[in-house]
C-alpha cells in the first residue's frame, strides 16, 4: 500500500452517506427539553419553599412581633363562634317564652354574649385577622334588639355555618338539629329546653377560656379570656336558678367551681 492509498483510506467516511447540510442531531432537542423541565421544576420548588418559609417562619415571626401566638388567635375565633351561638339561642325567646323572668334573663345573657363577641372581634381586627362570619351576624342580631321576636321560618334565627364548626357537643356547641328542636317549642317547654341548653353551652365555653388563661401569650387576649370565664361562672348560676324555678332538671355539673 502506498502512502497515498493509506491517506485516502483514513480520511474516507465510515458510511456511504454524508450528513445533510443544516440537519441538527436528535440529541440536541432532548437536551433542550431536559433543561426546560429542570428550570420549571426548580421554579416550582422555589415557590413551595417560599410558601413554607412564609407559613413556618414569617407568619410566626409576625405574630411574635405583634405579641401574640396562634393559640391566642385561635381562642378568639372559637370564643366568638361560641358566644355568637349564645346570642342566637337567646334570640329565640321572644315569641316563644311567656315567662317575664326567662325573657329578661335571655336578653341579659344575649347582650353580654354579644359584648364579648365585640371585644374579641376588635382584638382580631387590630391584628388584621378575619373575624368569623358568625360574629358579625351575632352583633347584627343583637343590634337589632333581643327583646322582640325575630321574623323567621319558624325555626329561629341562624348564624353562619361556621358557628357550628364544633358540632357534636365540643365546647358545648349545639347542632342545627338541637337548635331546631328548641325553636319548635313554646311556653314552659321552651323555657326549660332553652335554659338547660344555655347551662351546658356556658359550661362548654369555660374550656377554651381557661386554656387561654393558662397557656396564652397576648396580655389582652388573656384578659378577655379571664373576663369571659368570670362572666360565664356568674351567668350560669343565674340560668341554673331560673331553670330550677321553671321546673327543669337540676344540674350537678361543677365546672364553675
Amino acid at each position: 500500500m502506498t502512502p497515498q492509498d493509506s491517506t485516502t483510506e483514513e480520511t474516507a467516511p465510515t458510511s456511504g452517506k454524508t450528513p445533510e447540510s443544516g440537519t441538527v442531531p436528535s440529541g440536541y432537542n432532548l437536551g433542550r427539553r431536559l433543561r426546560i423541565m429542570g428550570a420549571v421544576l426548580a421554579g416550582g420548588i422555589a415557590v413551595v419553599l417560599a410558601l413554607l418559609l412564609w407559613l413556618g417562619v414569617l407568619v410566626p415571626a409576625r405574630q411574635e412581633a405583634a405579641g401574640y401566638t396562634e393559640a391566642d388567635s385561635g381562642y378568639a375565633a372559637v370564643a366568638i363562634e361560641h358566644n355568637a351561638q349564645a346570642v342566637q339561642l337567646t334570640a329565640l325567646a321572644p315569641g316563644r317564652s311567656t315567662d317575664d323572668e326567662v325573657l329578661a334573663l335571655a336578653v341579659e345573657v344575649g347582650e353580654a354574649s354579644a359584648g364579648r363577641v365585640r371585644g374579641l372581634a376588635a382584638w382580631l381586627e387590630a391584628r388584621d385577622i378575619p373575624v368569623p362570619a358568625a360574629g358579625t351576624e351575632a352583633i347584627a342580631l343583637a343590634d337589632g334588639g333581643l327583646t322582640t321576636e325575630v321574623p323567621d321560618d319558624g325555626s329561629g334565627p341562624r348564624s353562619a355555618a361556621s358557628a357550628h364548626s364544633h358540632e357534636g357537643g365540643n365546647h358545648g356547641m349545639l347542632t342545627d338539629e338541637q337548635v331546631n328542636g328548641i325553636a319548635a317549642l313554646d311556653g314552659s317547654e321552651f323555657d326549660i329546653a332553652l335554659l338547660a341548653a344555655l347551662v351546658e353551652h356556658h359550661y362548654g365555653g369555660l374550656q377554651p377560656a381557661d386554656e387561654e388563661i393558662s397557656g396564652g401569650t397576648d396580655p389582652e387576649a388573656k384578659a378577655l379570656a379571664q373576663s369571659e370565664a368570670d362572666a360565664i361562672r356568674l351567668e350560669v348560676e343565674d340560668v341554673r336558678d331560673a331553670l330550677a324555678e321553671a321546673g327543669g332538671p337540676g344540674s350537678t355539673n361543677d365546672q364553675t367551681n
